[in-house]
Parts: structure tokens; sequence; C-alpha cells
């Protein structure tokens, strides 16, 4: 009798361990299907115009701006560490979420003290973090700067509105 119980739990822990590999294995191929379809570069491009914006904020003075671009770098930094994203063979969300977040820590910091020379230099560390990732993952060819010359090209006031508050 015994013999027969250890017998049919064995089938059943058999049985279960199979059918959870198939699970895991069908989830793995679903994750890769969605990594797949991330629009990485769509990302990458709102983040780079989100840093750009952020240091046209701080140069206008206007802390309040650059919070709200920080942390819209921050979410979108988020985001792409939670997607899981594989590209031509490099961890991108890994990279990511272990090499950007203490990047746009320093510049929370930074906006919070509203500190421009504290602002630069954290600044410049995100930049140089974002390029750094770059040539981890084989391009290099893209190269983040400090932006330079008049945000002109942006369609938008950097400068505190006058009227609010």
């Amino acid at each position: 009798m015994k013999t027969s119980i250890l017998i049919v739990l064995l089938v059943l822990s058999i049985s279960a361990s199979g059918v959870l590999w198939r699970r895991v294995t069908a989830l793995e191929k679903q994750l890769a299907a969605q990594s797949a379809d991330y629009p990485l570069g769509e990302m990458m491009g709102y983040m780079q115009r989100y840093a750009d914006k952020l240091w046209y904020a701080e140069e206008a003075g206007n802390w309040e701006l650059a919070e709200f671009y920080r942390g819209e770098i921050a979410e979108i930094a988020e985001g792409i560490s939670q997607a899981h994203v594989t590209k031509d063979g490099a961890e991108v969300s890994k990279m990511i979420g272990e090499m950007l977040p203490p990047a746009i820590e320093e510049v929370t910091k930074a906006v919070a003290a509203r500190d421009s020379g504290q602002f630069r230099r954290s600044y410049q560390s995100m930049v140089t973090t974002c390029n750094g990732c770059h040539e981890a993952t084989k391009h290099d060819f893209i190269r983040i700067s400090i932006p330079a010359g008049s945000p002109l090209h942006w369609n938008q006031a950097f400068s505190v509105n006058p009227t609010s508050k």
C-alpha cells in the first residue's frame, strides 16, 4: 500500500514538473516576443528629448519644469528596465536598470536643491552614463552631449511663467 502511494506521488510529481517546465518555457518565449516588439529606439529618443529640455529648464532657472523632465526621464528609464529588452545580444533593460538610476538620483538631488553647479555636474554624469551604456552595447556611434546653443529649436518657453503661482 505504501509503495503504491509513493509511486502515485512520484508520477504526479514528475507530471507536475513537466507541466511547469512547459509553462515556464512558454512564458520565456512570450517575454522574448514582447522584448522584440518593445519600441526601444522611440523610448530612447524620448529620453534624449527630455534630457535636452531638462538642461534648458535648468538654464532658465525653471526648477519646476526641470523636475518635470527629470521625472519623465526616470519613468522612461524604469519602463525600459522592466521591459526585459535584449538587443543584439546586449541585455539593455538590465544595463539601464543598473547604470542609470544612480545618475538620475544625483540629478534629482541637484534639482531638489536648486543648485546649478551640482545640476551641471550630475547632468554631465548622466550623459557620461548614457554614453557608457551605448559603448557597452556596441552603439558607441550614438553619443549624447550637453546641449549647446539656444533652445530655439523647441517650440517651448523654458523660463518660469510669470503668471504661475
